[in-house]
């Protein structure tokens, strides 16, 4: 059994409006939200095996909270710049990808492509604002074995979800 929790990155900041996409850095509410949805995965699963991200400035600094809350190394994330912005193959490959070592895996993108990863996965049409966490249950050994409908979706949070 594998789970893998797909989450989007924390609300990003849109005040320098010439910055690069890629550069954004998280507001003020995002700074807000990440450490909070850190810890309350943190009290669903108690530990994380892999961490991974797109290499864009906001899913860096939200995979630092999930770090944090994790205890998890910041140097042991494993950002693959095909996540960032990438169409619905690129992430299915991206899952594929992991190592089977990990059974417990926190996976950090950008919409669209996580809200279609999560429907690809469990065939569920969820929104996913920014920092939601899609966690999915895989009946599998090999992450090379994800396909379609592979999954179902076990758990959905948000940060304005009542508790």
């Amino acid at each position: 059994m594998k789970r893998i929790h797909i989450i989007r990155h924390a609300k990003s900041s849109w005040a320098d409006e010439g910055m690069r996409d890629f550069d954004r850095p998280l507001n003020d509410r995002g700074e807000r939200d990440a450490p909070a949805m850190a810890k309350r995965l943190l009290g669903r699963i108690g530990k994380v095996d892999l961490i991974v991200a797109s290499p864009a400035k906001r899913t860096t600094l939200t995979s630092s909270f999930f770090c944090d809350a994790f205890n998890y190394s910041k140097d042991n994330v494993k950002f693959i710049p095909t996540i960032y912005e990438a169409p619905l193959q690129a992430l299915i490959e991206a899952v594929n990808s992991l190592p089977d070592s990990a059974n417990e895996v926190i996976f950090i993108g950008h919409n669209y492509g996580v809200s279609h990863l999560v429907q690809y996965l469990t065939d569920e049409n969820v929104d996913m604002p920014t920092c939601a966490i899609a966690s999915i249950e895989l009946d599998i050994e090999q992450w090379s074995w994800v396909t379609r409908l592979s999954g179902r979706l076990v758990e959905y949070d948000y940060p304005k979800k009542e508790m």
